[in-house]
């Protein structure tokens, strides 16, 4: 006979056809021998299915090589278990069980999958010699994690019993209840006694009435009734706690007295956040409205300059290329205010736009309706940034669109980069935005069109935000400032 080091089996379970009942058994069983590694000799059909090891050999390996445990979960615990029953086994030849212990099982994608084993380990001794051990296993995954889910609902149910239990006598005024009520009432430990009638006192005035109805109509009714109260509790600090009240008729077994027995449940957290999704609903209607009222006052306006631009092209003598430009510029001063649109934000209560974003939106539109680069056009010094209401950002986007207009018209140059600049500054003063261009010969050939409503606009739109518009030139570069007051 071989001395089995090699993890064979060395005829351990063939006496009497063993090997083969307890292959077929529909239990786990496993063999090893009582080394340090624990090596494994042989295993029946069920152990390697409910291992997750179907056409693995083991034998020969250690245990925890063949089926190594998880770092975390249990697993070492097991495995310390497993090795002190084979200690005390050594020590006394006497069987063990051990369990439930957490072993997970390696998938086949490198996962654990979560078991709980149930094991017995008898000796298989020669001799009086102990030769190896018998392991059966039992999983008991799904009774372990019932007991545990069980347990967790018990322990809820306790918990929430006892923090909030309560007992009342109507006749007597007794109120014996858990400190966690006391609390809900914004009393401290040990302030008020068993009288019922400071809770009563602080119960919101409109639905004290109420409480006390319901106690009146549950002392009333069948016995099995529930009683239910929903109201407020007015605290010290000018708070206001939501408290809910389940509870039926019981008689104590002490005085054999009628009670009205059940639990509080604190709503506060509840209430508040439903309180708060109104408010939010509230809000959002507003914004809605105030967004459909700025789209309306922004399609009055491009309303408006259709109508002024229809007026000017009513004469006979208008020209196909005139009525172009007007359209062109028509189209130009409807794109600044569909653009800032796009960067309206809705806060509490109003829609704003940044000034930063409306600059830097208007500057790359007018970069990208002539063909500028970067270095034509360029935009510097809005560092700060505050927040212009949608009326006001659209007054100043118009304005600008004009402005720029202006300055493509006189400032590109026919050869070379082209020098216009934009630019903005926040002082305790209020915001002044400069913009300049070079003067230049104007080009013969793709002219930017423009028109008397341009300058129109501006001196009709300017008052509307407060803004004062000042012109200067030296002969050799345009400046245009404007300055309004920081919006409030």
């Amino acid at each position: 006979m071989s001395s089995g080091q090699d993890g064979r089996d060395d005829g351990l379970v063939d006496e009497a056809g063993l090997r083969a009942a307890l292959d077929q058994a529909p239990i786990a069983v496993l063999l090893f021998r009582s080394d340090e590694r624990l090596t494994l000799v042989w295993r029946n059909r069920a152990h390697a299915v409910i291992s997750g090891s179907v056409g693995r050999d083991v034998a020969g390996q250690g245990m925890f090589q063949a089926f190594p445990p998880t770092e975390e979960d249990g697993g070492a615990a097991a495995m310390d278990a497993i090795r002190d029953a084979v200690d005390r086994i050594r020590a006394t030849g006497m069987p063990e069980e051990i369990g439930p212990y957490r072993f997970d099982i390696l998938r086949t994608d490198g996962t654990y999958a979560e078991h709980h084993w149930q094991m017995r380990l008898s000796p298989v001794q020669r001799q009086d010699r102990l030769v190896a051990i018998l392991q059966i296993a039992q999983d008991v995954t799904a009774t372990v994690l019932s007991d545990r889910l069980s347990e967790s609902l018990r322990r809820a149910a306790q918990s929430t019993a006892a923090l909030s239990y309560f007992s009342f006598d109507p006749e007597t005024g007794r109120f014996d209840r858990s400190t966690a009520v006391d609390e809900m009432f914004g009393f401290g430990p040990g302030e008020i006694g068993d009288d019922a009638g400071p809770f009563f006192d602080r119960v919101h005035p409109d639905d004290v009435g109420g409480v006390h109805a319901e106690v009146e109509r549950v002392f009333a009714a069948p016995k099995g009734e529930i009683a239910s109260f929903d109201y407020r509790v007015r605290i010290p600090d000018g708070s206001e706690r939501f408290i809910r009240i389940r509870g039926e008729i019981a008689t104590d077994p002490a005085d054999r007295r009628p009670k009205l027995v059940g639990t509080f449940i604190d709503l506060t957290d509840i209430e508040e956040n439903r309180r708060a999704l109104e408010r939010e609903n509230a809000i959002r209607e507003t914004l809605v409205a105030e967004a459909n009222h700025r789209i309306k006052n922004s399609l009055a306006i491009a309303l408006a300059m259709i109508r002024i631009e229809a007026r000017a092209l009513k004469s006979d003598d208008v020209s196909v290329g005139e009525a172009r430009d007007a359209l062109k510029n028509l189209e130009a001063r409807v794109r600044a205010i569909s653009s800032i649109h796009g960067l309206m934000q809705m806060g509490d209560r109003q829609t704003t736009v940044s000034l930063r974003s409306l600059m830097e939106r208007i500057v790359e539109y007018t970069r990208d309706s002539a063909s500028l680069g970067t270095d034509d056009l360029v935009l510097q010094g809005v560092e700060d940034d505050l927040s212009l209401n949608s009326d006001e950002a659209v007054t100043l986007a118009l304005i600008l669109n004009e402005l720029l207009t202006n300055a493509l018209k006189y400032g590109i140059a026919r050869a070379g980069p082209s020098d216009i600049r934009l630019s903005a500054g926040i002082g305790s003063d209020g915001v002044r935005i400069t913009l300049s261009n070079a003067i230049v010969e104007l080009r013969k050939d793709g002219a930017i069109p423009s028109s008397r409503l341009g300058s129109l606009l501006i001196r009709q739109l300017a008052p509307q935000i407060g803004a004062e518009i000042a012109s200067r030139s030296d002969g050799a570069t345009y400046t245009t400032t404007i300055h309004m007051p920081i919006p409030k």
